[in-house]
């Protein structure tokens, strides 16, 4: 829902994104189908709602554009220039008494508190400088204490106790919040119902096919093996998903464990002279534990359904068995054969990591259908020849309720 600065009121379809930094225009369709979006500002918009989520509010007031970052901060005195904008807040609480809003922009977050019967908010103040005298200590100006004091004041809430309250708040919406709340008589650090957005979490399980493939690179008898099958194993997974914010969950950050086995099987022969040859064949079987951050990209993201990329890295454990190489002689004009057997024939290293990549799609925020592919990436640390190890999986996860 938009509310124009001259007073209509416009119900549709607002294209929601994750606005770390909030955002100047937004996108407004009457209907999912219709054509062009209409833009809106602050200027020609006074109040967005997208149901359920956030609410924004349109105003032209002054904000401070000193920064608070160690590392542009001024000498000397504060830096106390304001500019005059047209800028939306957002909405955090809507109170009886007083109401928070937060502005951020790519300077620093700031927030503001509207007193009832007030027609503008006004900025909560916070600043910090380098002291002249002592250039590595930072001054810092907690003006909003005073502020939120007064607020108090003027509703005759202002206690010993609040008092302390406000003075141990620290400049963020969980603090400011906290305060907020008791002057309006609310209990906690309440938010708006529907203003739950933000950080937010899921946990998957699920299970997939993974096609496991077994290299040998370099100088040694089984590089470009006559007989090289993919082993073909299931695959156990599970983890968590964090998004930055949870209503739209375009940004994923994923941490997954994952459970596999493998079972190779190489073949090749040398020739020997004479009609006799060697057959050498080459038998591993492989357990690896794997543990897997991953970056997820929702390219394509509605509600119900979401096509993605991702890519991250793979830490594994693995533990081998098998690990034999036999060479059997053969010679077409003896009637038996010699055969000669090789434990531990490679050295496999426990540890190893690589790289992977994904896509897939979630369907209703349930369903997950999955490529996930672990690139190829050396077993062994031999320095004439290298066994490398990767996979290429095809799985479904059933994404739990996220929080």
């Amino acid at each position: 829902m938009v509310v124009t600065t001259q007073g209509d009121t416009l119900r549709g379809f607002i294209d929601y994104r994750e606005w770390d930094i909030t955002p100047k225009t937004v996108s407004f369709k009457t209907s999912e189908d219709s054509g062009k979006a209409q833009e809106f500002n602050a200027a020609s918009a006074s109040y967005f709602e997208v149901t359920g989520m956030e609410i924004y509010r349109g105003f032209e007031i002054p904000i401070s554009m000193d920064r608070v970052d160690i590392d542009n901060l001024s000498r000397g005195v504060p830096d106390s220039k304001f500019t005059t904008a047209y800028i939306f807040l957002k909405r955090l609480q809507d109170g009886a008494k007083v109401s928070l809003y937060s502005y951020k922009d790519d300077i620093k977050e700031r927030f503001f508190l509207l007193e009832k019967g007030e027609e503008k908010p006004r900025e909560l103040l916070y600043r910090r400088y380098y002291d002249t005298r002592n250039n590595t200590r930072i001054i810092t100006q907690h003006a909003y204490v005073g502020q939120l004091m007064n607020a108090a004041r003027h509703n005759g809430l202002l206690t010993d106790k609040l008092q302390r309250e406000i003075e141990a708040a620290a400049y963020k919406e969980k603090d400011l919040l906290r305060v907020v709340s008791k002057i309006n008589g609310r209990n906690g650090e309440e938010r708006e119902m529907y203003n739950q957005g933000g950080i937010g979490f899921r946990l998957f399980a699920g299970l997939a096919l993974s096609r496991g493939t077994l290299e040998v690179e370099g100088k040694n008898p089984f590089t470009d093996a006559e007989e090289n099958p993919a082993s073909y194993m299931p695959r156990l997974a599970f983890g968590a998903d964090a998004f930055l914010n949870r209503n739209v969950q375009q940004l994923v950050f994923r941490l997954e464990a994952g459970l596999t086995q493998g079972s190779y099987y190489m073949k090749t022969n040398e020739t020997s002279g004479g009609g006799s040859y060697y057959d050498l064949t080459y038998d591993l079987k492989q357990r690896t534990a794997s543990l897997m951050p991953q970056l997820v990209y929702n390219f394509y993201n509605k509600d119900n359904l979401k096509l993605y990329v991702g890519a991250g890295f793979a830490f594994n454990y693995s533990t081998y068995s098998g690990n034999v190489y036999h060479r059997k002689y053969i010679n077409p004009t003896l009637d038996f054969e010699t055969l000669y057997e090789t434990a531990d024939y490679q050295e496999l290293s426990p540890s190893w990591s690589t790289y992977t990549l994904r896509a897939g799609v979630v369907v209703n925020r349930k369903y997950e259908i999955s490529a996930l592919y672990l690139a190829p990436n050396s077993i062994t640390k031999y320095t004439n020849h290298a066994v490398t190890n990767g996979s290429l999986s095809l799985g479904i996860n059933y994404l739990f309720r996220d929080k």
